[in-house]
């Protein structure tokens, strides 16, 4: 008759032998005394042999019970190192990422995180840079691993996880009109749209972006005297740079500062800042290459809401 043996006994009558008695290992294996006694009894009885003669209260191994021990030590030790070793081996393989970026956060982003990732092993990391709504189709298409964008579009297929808050500024040219306007009528360094009515402003043609400043507009009473509608953000900030008007633009800008531009926090109500999200597909399995990698993106630009719960108030589009 065939007789089958869990690790789990083999487990279990070591940590007994380690622990000196039944009651000590149940403590050490989370597990009550008596479902330990009774889970002893029941091997003993799909086994048709006694593991443990009871004496004085105690439990000793029988013969066979040490056979099973002494043997079970070794198929123990053979068990795990061979775990290890698969282990080892998938460890040992490289990992293909495609990594989706959004286009107009290459500049930003893309010399960190490429610079930075030596240090993880056995990556082979692949850029592809497109708009959010081409990535976010990729995506469900399973034709990308993550992406790397702001957090816009709801999709019940799809799972964020926050980076960064990325704060957007009112750009200014310093030897603007506009300037005064704003330190007559706002907490310093902050401006106050409401009295910029009228300003030329300087706007990228993107729905999202026109979505997201749309409110501070509507709050402020008046549409935006657009004279220039750009491609991405450096192009505008370059025609603030010029002098030729106003514009809303990332933190990035305002964090490294320009001698021919000021930079005002905007005065609002509303959400003056936007999410940079990691994405992934809900199917997509998350191996511990992959989280490290992902962890290596909130090492390099996370913040202190890089660990909180994603906030999907921001998801403002529906796929």
């Amino acid at each position: 008759m065939q007789m089958d043996i869990e690790l789990k006994t083999l487990k279990i009558m070591l940590a007994i032998e380690q622990e000196g008695s039944i009651s000590k290992a149940a403590k050490v294996l989370y597990i009550s005394q008596p479902a330990l006694t009774q889970y002893i009894k029941r091997m003993e009885s799909t086994l048709s042999f006694l593991l443990y003669n009871r004496e004085n209260g105690k439990c000793i191994p029988t013969k066979a019970g040490k056979i099973l021990l002494e043997e079970g030590k070794v198929l123990l030790e053979q068990y795990n190192a061979m775990l290890k070793k698969a282990n080892d081996t998938a460890n040992s393989e490289v990992m293909d990422i495609q990594l989706g970026w959004a286009t107009g956060y290459t500049i930003q982003y893309l010399n960190s995180i490429m610079s930075n990732i030596s240090d993880l092993t056995s990556l082979n990391v692949q850029i592809v840079e497109n708009t959010v709504e081409s990535l976010i189709e990729l995506l469900l298409q399973k034709k990308i691993t993550l992406l790397l964008i702001p957090a816009l579009y709801f999709h019940p297929d799809l799972i964020y996880t926050t980076i960064r808050q990325e704060e957007f500024y009112l750009a200014v040219p310093k030897n603007h009109i506009a300037n005064k306007l704003i330190n007559q009528s706002s907490p310093e360094n902050y401006a106050n749209l409401s009295v910029l009515k009228d300003m030329p402003f300087i706007s990228l043609s993107t729905p999202p972006y026109i979505k997201f400043i749309t409110p501070f507009f509507e709050e402020a009473g008046y549409d935006p005297n657009i004279i220039f509608n750009c491609t991405n953000w450096y192009s505008s900030h370059s025609l603030v740079e010029d002098g030729l008007g106003l514009s809303i633009v990332p933190y990035w800008f305002a964090e490294k500062g320009h001698d021919k531009i000021n930079y005002y926090r905007i005065q609002s109500k509303h959400k003056t800042y936007r999410i940079l999200a990691c994405v992934l597909h809900k199917n997509q399995v998350v191996s511990s290459k992959l989280k490290d990698f992902i962890d290596h993106i909130k090492e390099v630009y996370g913040d202190e809401y890089a660990h909180l719960p994603f906030d999907s108030s921001n998801l403002i589009y529906k796929i």
